[in-house]
């Protein structure tokens, strides 16, 4: 079956009438609360079909944990949790981490699970996982499993092993694969998983808010580029992410550098563990023109979008690249490299974004001095960009998860929406 077949199945289906549609009690288990994750929550638990409870393994973002990927302390300053259910699991384990078993002991699970649930949701696979997936499988709970693995994901020896190995065994136990993307349904397709389990839930971001926040601050857009001395006839590079290897900002320094004239600048927004290895290299080659905006919530992230002209996500590593519906949704034309999961639903070079092989800087260069020397063409794509992501929104992810409950649940006869 192929991308397009996938899509059609979870389109909006006939409504049932008020009197026989099932609500289906779905547990939710996943990592930590992470924003575009959250809001999808709050969207589903907003339909009367679904009585869902999320599970959370950790609080970072929420309570007092410390973030390891920015490496200091942070809270998202939007609201995460109102609108469904939540629980967060206490560790009971003396060397607690997300990264092992042995970091993880958490009895409360096996209770939770003991409940009377139509279906277990469960992100990913790994040590976070392993016991809701052994508990569903053995009370033979139905289980529809999410992930952004991407198939242009590079491993390591081990880890492709690893997969090769466990998931063929784990992979036909699973009732249903909410797909993602074009390059997630490659990856399960590379390991047999048959199309009819498979349903196209798109990963999506809270479209609604960032194009509010378009329009909000289109009319401040001299203003907030003031704050770091950008004059308002100049172009705007922006890049958004971590500052870490995988993410090819030591390509995109060079990339910039090649760039003629004094018309363009580059904001990078977010921290990481290469943050000094970026600046070191910065002032080694006397760059100029290069703002580090440090981390920016959630709230304050718009803005960077809204004074910017053209984005760029240099990844070499990346399986979906988030922050691309985010640029979209604010009419950016996106300049990246070929390996995000997003590429492959959302960008199409040449029409809303120039794409490149990861690594090839003078590729990357190029494609920005385009951008930069074509106003009109910026706007093209733009407007490109913003038609493209207007219908990728959690309405489509909520029928895909519909549809696969209503696939591996046994269709039942209810009198009204309670259970």
């Amino acid at each position: 079956m192929s991308d397009q077949a996938i899509a059609s199945r979870s389109g909006p289906p006939a409504p049932l009438p008020i009197a026989s549609r099932p609500r289906y009690r779905v547990a939710a288990i996943f990592q930590r609360p992470i924003p575009h994750l959250c809001k999808f929550f709050q969207c589903l638990a907003a339909r009367a079909e679904i009585d869902l409870k999320v599970y959370f393994f950790s609080d970072v973002g929420i309570g007092s944990t410390r973030d390891q990927v920015f490496l200091g302390d942070m809270k998202w300053d939007t609201d995460l949790l109102s609108g469904y259910q939540h629980r967060f699991f206490r560790n009971y384990s003396s060397w607690p981490g997300m990264q092992r078993i042995t970091g993880l002991l958490r009895p409360s699970l096996l209770r939770e699970l003991n409940r009377e649930y139509d279906a277990v949701w469960v992100h990913g696979w790994g040590p976070t996982t392993y016991l809701p997936l052994v508990t569903s499988f053995a009370r033979r709970i139905p289980v529809l499993l999410y992930s952004d693995k991407n198939v242009n994901e590079k491993e390591g020896w081990w880890r492709h092993n690893f997969h090769n190995l466990l998931l063929p065994k784990l992979f036909p136990r699973v009732a249903a694969f909410l797909v993602i993307g074009q390059r997630n349904a490659v990856f399960y397709r590379s390991l047999g998983v048959p199309e009819e389990k498979m349903f196209l839930t798109p990963l999506a971001v809270d479209n609604a808010f960032f194009r509010q926040e378009a329009c909000r601050l289109q009319p401040k857009r001299e203003a907030l580029r003031q704050k770091y001395g950008i004059p308002l006839k100049a172009t705007v590079i922006l890049y958004v992410g971590r500052l870490s290897p995988e993410k090819g900002v030591l390509d995109l320094l060079p990339a910039f550098a090649e760039l003629s004239g004094d018309s363009a600048h580059l904001i990078l927004v977010g921290d990481g563990p290469q943050r000094a290895a970026l600046e070191t290299y910065v002032g080694s080659h006397k760059l100029q023109r290069i703002h580090f905006a440090g981390f920016q919530n959630y709230s304050q992230v718009p803005s960077f979008y809204a004074l910017s002209d053209v984005f760029v996500l240099p990844s070499r590593a990346e399986a979906w690249g988030v922050v691309i519906n985010q640029a979209m949704n604010f009419g950016l034309p996106i300049v990246a490299s070929q390996v995000g999961g997003a590429i492959a639903d959302l960008v199409e070079n040449g029409r809303n974004g120039l794409l490149f092989e990861p690594g090839d800087v003078a590729q990357l260069a190029g494609h920005l001095s385009r951008l930069i020397e074509d106003p009109e063409l910026r706007r093209q794509m733009g407007e490109e960009s913003a038609r493209r992501i207007a219908v990728c929104d959690f309405e489509r992810g909520v029928e895909g998860v519909l549809a696969a409950l209503r696939t591996v649940i046994p269709t039942r006869e209810m009198s009204g929406i309670a259970r």
